[in-house]
């Protein structure tokens, strides 16, 4: 019976190890140079030792602790007098949408005699050079406004927060202490000190947490508290409070309608609930009331205190105000349904009795729900009651259990502790809103209160940040992490693909820049130059591919394919090829920079088009190949991915650097990194790849000025893609972008492009917490691991890196990589291959032979060398340690 992994790497990786460390190197701690020597990372106490503490109140939102199940997610405030927890939801939206926009959209070829007209217009008025002549050019802007006009002058659709709870106490007798988050098990702690007149003082510790399967909030003390009250606040739109005011709402009809409260009064618990109807049809002005629809939804937070209270008059009547008769110990479960909820259990319920078939599904924004799933208010007070009955310790282990799968899937650890913290906080954060079968994060994920998290709509931008959420996921060993992602792109392609048909003529997917969790049927933003952004198209859907890359399923493959090839077939067919032979993107947009220019001057070949064409139409062609469809179209694709046009470029003052679009100047501050989109996300230059590129690609990316408050992954992800990133500096970065509670937020470097000298620096930082820079996890592991290309390069990025080990991130192939490095040299490297495919990687000791010893039976596997790579047939399920020969 062959050995398994774990007395494997027991048997003969530590023996690597114990052979390369000396023993006067090795602290009685089994670290070397910081560094465990250990058979087995265990990423769940790594990550309790970055525990988030604060000693003083966090009164602010933006100072809150975050916990999460990667649904609900909630932020935990503490103020001298009172602990708040804001509670939100990724499906609690108001889902309201005006369509009345769809017939003021022109057809693509009126737009461009629009835009020609408004050339004209410009050189007139002695401006040949205008840029974005949409919006300075009357009758051009008055088109924008026109179709843009749901999206800039309404408020909805826009995430919806579920209220708050607030845990009052008198100030003068409790004080409180220290507060604590546990990334290992989400479980945020609280110490407050009582006293009494006599002086007498006591400590009563509160914990919080979101249990990680129902969602369920839990509050409880380990001792009787002396409280004033407990509050309930729901959100009420139009609702307004003053600093010496208890506030009021502006009544309108553009309003949604107020929340339903109630409160009751049990021997042993008190129950308190909020019910909030979300119409789907938002008002016009030729009807301003609309009907129902059977796209509308709502949803229901129903809460049990236990113990023995009494209901107090409220202001606003829309709170509720529990009073406590005693002092007493306190639990509060909370949970907070929407139709969805109602509909995944019953589909999981027919899933465990059918067996077989995927374990994840998707749910269509427009899905009409039953009137079953809409009875929210059932489905939230029996779920609370059922919880109610099991001992709040056993949920709570439950719980921590699954946070101890999840950590399980990957580990790191590093000397340097900052870098430790960075990737162990922000994979929490991703755990807490991200889980398979749940709806896809907008721009500030799953946390809100009043207006905060709905700048923009809180939307799904698909110029960059929302596919950036989702960066890290794969490498971390965290596929699951991506299918809420997998679900949004299948919801738009009816959109997409009607936007192609009807706007275009055109056969394919042109998908949108904005788009909601809302049942919506139209481009929510067809407005230019932003519905014109093409790279929108290849870069909606390059995860997808990824996905397949990473786990080689092709049961998954087939089910995305057709996005892939819609996507493919609308960039086929729109790309023109030119007396040059070569195919031409005419017109474009490159994103955030220029909008539409006099006679399409700066409109020509974006860099960013060109880099994700490229991506786009390998991955459809090579899985064409896979699933043995559509040859004929193969044919096309590769024509074109082979003859697009070259990337722009231009002579600088350090020499040639790649622009973001033909005819750019060279030294533009830009908002993104885009111009080196052939690296990132194109993912065609890097170390080993195309290094034809290599000289311009590594120039560009020193020269380049970037403003901020967008870059903080993608500039150091492609450093590190290049072997050039600087750690010193990436924590710099961090340092000056991140919040209290351990968040990183976009922060502006510098005035002087789109920005004002005069801007406020820190504008985007109380927005709401960007969940695109949870994918900083990325950064670090390519900096360990990077097999983007097919190829397996350990620790390709070590300036001032230090000595690092990791455990199970994931390579293309479905491969889990293990390795360690001493701050020299690597010391340790294994790979456990998933579905047999053959390994190739750059041997980490340069000219030396590699030695690959089969896990199974301690066998020699023959290895093939061609250049420095080294590859080798693998079994499924089967480990390997790999050292110098």
């Amino acid at each position: 019976m062959g050995t398994n992994r774990r007395e494997f790497l027991q048997a003969t990786a530590l023996a690597t190890l114990a052979a390369v460390h000396s023993p006067d190197s090795a602290s009685s701690d089994s670290r070397t140079n910081g560094i465990s020597t250990d058979e087995h990372l265990n990423a769940s106490e790594i990550a309790r030792k970055h525990m988030i503490v604060r000693d003083t109140p966090s009164s602010s939102f933006f100072e809150g602790m975050l916990l999460g199940n990667g649904d609900v997610g909630v932020c935990v405030v503490v103020r001298p007098d009172a602990l708040g927890i804001h509670i939100g939801k990724n499906d609690c939206w108001d889902i309201r949408v005006s369509e009345d926009i769809a017939s003021h959209v022109l057809p693509f070829r009126e737009l461009l005699q629009l835009w020609q007209r408004a050339s004209e217009e410009a050189k007139r008025m002695g401006k040949p050079d205008m840029l974005y002549v949409e919006t300075r050019v009357d009758f051009f802007r008055e088109y924008s406004e026109k179709v843009g006009s749901s999206y800039d002058r309404k408020k909805w659709p826009r995430p919806w927060p579920c209220g708050t709870i607030w845990i009052n106490w008198d100030p003068t007798w409790v004080e409180p202490g220290q507060h604590t988050l546990d990334l290992a098990t989400g479980l945020f702690t609280l110490t407050l000190r009582c006293t009494n007149f006599e002086d007498e003082s006591s400590r009563v510790q509160v914990s919080v947490f979101v249990d990680w399967e129902t969602g369920l909030v839990s509050v409880s003390t380990d001792q009787a508290l002396p409280l004033r009250s407990i509050v309930y606040s729901p959100e009420v739109d139009g609702f307004h409070t003053g600093p010496f005011e208890s506030g009021k709402r502006k009544d309108n009809s553009e309003l949604l309608a107020s929340p339903e409260t109630s409160a009751g009064i049990f021997p042993d618990f008190a129950e308190f609930s909020s019910f909030q109807y979300f119409p789907a049809l938002g008002p016009t002005s030729d009807r301003p009331s609309p009907p129902f629809s059977d796209k509308d939804r709502n949803f229901s937070l129903h809460g049990r205190i236990t113990g023995r209270w009494s209901v107090e008059a409220a202001d606003p009547v829309s709170d509720v105000h529990l009073k406590p008769e005693a002092r007493q110990l306190l639990r509060i479960d909370a949970l907070v349904a929407t139709p969805r909820d109602s509909l995944l259990k019953r589909l999981h319920q027919q899933q465990a009795t059918t067996r077989g078939g995927p374990d994840w599904v998707s749910i269509p924004h427009n899905h009409v729900y039953s009137a079953e799933d809409l009875d929210t208010k059932t489905f939230a007070r029996h779920g609370v009651a059922e919880l109610a009955k099991s001992e709040l310790r056993d949920i709570q282990h439950h719980s921590e259990l699954k946070w101890k799968e999840f950590w399980s899937h990957s580990a790191v650890e590093f000397t340097d502790r900052e870098l430790e913290r960075i990737w162990y906080e922000n994979q929490y954060f991703l755990a807490c809103c991200l889980q398979p079968n749940k709806v896809a994060p907008g721009l500030f994920a799953n946390w809100s209160a009043g207006d905060i998290g709905t700048s923009w709509h809180g939307d799904y931008h698909a110029d960059y940040n929302c596919e950036q959420v989702y960066w890290g996921v794969f490498s971390s060993n965290h596929v699951e992490q991506h299918f809420p992602f997998v679900e949004l792109c299948e919801n738009l392609l009816p959109i997409a693909t009607r936007f192609a048909a009807e706007h275009f003529q055109l056969p394919g997917a042109c998908f949108p820049v904005s788009s909601y969790p809302a049942p919506s049927q139209i481009v929510a933003y067809p407005v230019p130059p932003w519905a014109y952004q093409f790279a929108m198209t290849p870069w909606m859907v390059q995860s997808l591919w990824w996905h397949y890359l990473y786990t080689q399923d092709k049961q998954y493959l087939h089910r995305v394919y057709p996005l892939l090839r819609a996507a493919a077939r609308f960039i086929a067919a729109y790309v023109t090829r030119n007396d040059d032979k070569k195919y031409h993107f005419s017109p474009t947009v490159s994103s955030e920079n220029w909008g539409f220019t006099v006679d399409q001057h700066l409109n020509q070949d974006s860099i960013l088009d060109l880099a994700l064409t490229t991506f786009l139409l390998n991955a459809v062609v090579e899985a064409s190949v896979v699933l043995a469809v559509d040859e004929r179209e193969r044919v096309r694709w590769k024509d074109i991915w082979e003859n697009l046009a070259p990337y722009p470029s231009a002579s600088g003052p350090y020499g040639e650097v790649w622009i973001d679009i033909k005819n750019a100047p060279v030294g533009h501050i830009y908002n993104v990194p885009v111009t080196l989109a052939p690296v990132f996300p194109g993912e065609q230059v890097g170390i080993g790849l195309n290094t034809q590129y290599w000289d311009i690609a590594k120039r560009t990316a020193r020269t380049i000025s970037l403003e901020g408050g967008n870059d903080l992954v993608y500039q150091p992800l492609i450093r590190a893609r290049l072997g050039m990133l600087d750690l010193e500096w990436f924590k710099q970065e961090v340092r000056y972008c991140r919040l209290p509670n351990g968040v990183a937020n976009d922060r502006v470097r510098q005035s002087g492009g789109r920005y004002a000298q005069s801007l406020d620096f820190d504008y985007m930082m109380r927005m709401g917490f960007w969940c695109e820079n949870f994918a900083l996890p990325a950064v670090l592991n390519e900096c360990m691991m990077q097999s983007y290309a097919g190829c397996i390069r350990v620790f390709p990025n070590t300036h001032k890196l230090g000595p690092a080990r990791f455990e199970n991130l994931r390579a293309v192939g479905a491969f889990l990589i293990s390795a360690t490095y001493d701050g020299a040299q690597v010391t340790h490297l294994s790979l456990h291959s998933e579905k047999g495919k053959t390994a190739k990687l750059v041997s980490p000791w340069g000219g030396s032979g590699l030695r690959v010893i089969r896990g199974s039976d301690h066998g020699h596997v023959q290895v093939t060398l061609k250049g420095d790579v080294v590859s080798f047939d693998t079994r499924a399920d089967e480990t390997y340690l790999i050292t110098p020969a």
